[in-house]
């Protein structure tokens, strides 16, 4: 008999800040017509039982949300603020048109910082009328998401830190999948969190090197460190085909591409 797999994941979007195409770009990747090389902001939603989360909130929010079949949320787990992550956090609205209950937002501590000011109408005002009701939660260690529509259904989440550059960031994982984007380092302590997963999906920019970024090189490295069973790469750019690269990677990687969704256990 198979093991009982309880969560699902899907990925609303795999591409890096710009998306692909890239906008008034001819190359190769962007005149693609393969549709694994249409590339969305970086998102992910995953179904835990009763329990619905999105990680991030990009600008194609909205469209992958409508695509994806998405009618409710319990919660929105933050990686960081910088723009590509976080401002479709106003498409959240329609979340609570049925359900008024405040959807609470969990991000890393200067994270939460930096949205408090940028959406200051929301988390510090909330005033202005129509404005979604949201909450902002500052964490740093294992949370837990509790179903709105069923208080007594809950998941745990661990936050995974990672380096981005010059800020750190948070992963996360649930059960025995995983999520880390925007990350140029996964250190030592955090590869250690992150031991019996089913499947992981990393950060994977392109082959030249990028100070906030890890290549396809060292994601493929970081990817055999961790040891899931399955790796899928994600926030590439247009330097990336599809057919191309993913043909080429080690067996249990692969490239992402929007739309895919796959199975986990706790």
């Amino acid at each position: 008999m198979s093991e009982r797999r309880d969560i699902r994941v899907s990925l609303l979007g795999t591409g890096t800040s710009t998306g692909i195409p890239v906008i008034g770009c001819t190359c190769r990747v962007c005149s693609s017509a393969d549709q694994k090389d249409k590339r969305l902001r970086s998102s992910c939603h995953v179904q835990a039982g009763p329990v619905s989360l999105v990680i991030d909130t990009g600008p194609d929010f909205r469209a992958q949300a409508i695509r994806a079949k998405i009618t409710g949320l319990d919660a929105v787990l933050i990686t960081h603020h910088h723009f590509d992550h976080v401002v479709g956090l106003d498409d959240l609205r329609p979340f609570l048109f049925r359900n008024s209950d405040a959807i609470p937002c969990y991000a890393p501590a200067s994270s939460s910082k930096v949205l408090l000011q940028s959406f200051d109408y929301i988390f510090a005002d909330g005033t202005y009328p129509g404005v979604p009701r949201l909450t902002l939660e500052s964490v740093e260690g294992p949370f837990e998401v509790v179903s709105r529509s069923n208080p007594d259904h809950r998941i745990s989440v661990l936050p995974i830190p990672a380096v981005h550059g010059d800020i750190e960031v948070f992963g996360y994982r649930i059960g025995r999948f995983a999520y880390l984007t925007d990350v140029s380092q996964v250190q030592e302590s955090s590869i250690e969190l992150l031991t019996n997963l089913d499947v992981l999906v990393l950060d994977a920019l392109r082959h030249e090197p990028h100070p906030k970024h890890l290549t396809i090189g060292q994601a493929i490295e970081t990817a055999t460190r961790i040891g899931a069973d399955q790796t899928y790469f994600i926030h590439m750019t247009h330097s990336v085909l599809h057919a191309e690269e993913d043909e080429r990677l080690p067996e249990g990687i692969a490239l992402a591409y929007d739309g895919l969704s796959v199975d986990a256990r706790w």
